[in-house]
């Protein structure tokens, strides 16, 4: 674990720690670490979590399919992320997600009742450790709110544009790399691959934007 203490401090769960804390408080909470292979299901849908996933190494995605078996990528995760903090707070018996590794990835998992519950000693972090919790489950509900407001565009170049707009924001630059190809792209935004890369097409004859593969630039 003592590997993972650089990556733990930059997460959000972890702001405000000290970083010789740290390693005494992952004990404290039990934090254990496994890895996976490439396309391993980390969590499948169906599965009982109490444990919230940080992100150590590699790229994971959190899926959902409907009743005919299509897929919908619901977000991705990045080094540092936590997943499946709001499902285990929500005290929802069985998930509806499934989360999945895009690459070979590891992933320290902490039992979510440690968090919020102080332990026999009264540690002093976990005051600040919850209040870090109660904000990362607010980010991720404005998060959520902003891909409703993408997935209520009507049509597909609606959607695609304002995705390639909101997400050169949040890069601060109008060229950026997404993190999908345009499989998943498509089923992150719900649409029909064949029509999104018919869009794109038309995007960039219109000298709206340019494009090599998951690299984008707005003009």
């Amino acid at each position: 674990m003592k590997k993972n203490i650089q990556i733990l401090m930059k997460t959000e769960l972890f702001s405000g720690i000290k970083e010789n804390d740290l390693e005494n408080m992952l004990q404290c909470l039990g934090a254990t670490e496994k890895k996976y292979d490439k396309n391993e299901i980390i969590v499948n849908a169906g599965t009982i979590l109490s444990s919230v996933g940080i992100l150590i190494s590699g790229n994971v995605q959190i899926t959902r399919e409907d009743l005919e078996g299509n897929r919908a990528i619901l977000s991705e995760v990045s080094v540092g992320d936590l997943f499946g903090e709001a499902y285990v707070a929500a005290r929802q018996r069985e998930l509806p997600i499934t989360v999945v590794a895009v690459s070979d990835c590891s992933v320290v998992w902490i039992p979510f009742r440690k968090i919020i519950v102080q332990c026999a000693c009264v540690c002093t972090f976990h005051t600040v450790l919850i209040a870090n919790m109660l904000r990362v489950i607010a980010e991720k509900n404005i998060l959520m709110n902003e891909k409703m407001r993408l997935l209520s565009c009507k049509t597909t170049r609606e959607k695609l544009y304002t995705y390639l707009v909101d997400y050169s924001e949040q890069a601060g630059s109008k060229k950026f790399v997404i993190p999908f190809n345009r499989g998943e792209l498509a089923d992150f935004l719900s649409v029909d691959r064949s029509a999104m890369s018919r869009e794109l097409g038309k995007l960039k004859e219109e000298g709206l934007i340019n494009f090599n593969r998951n690299e984008f630039e707005l003009i």
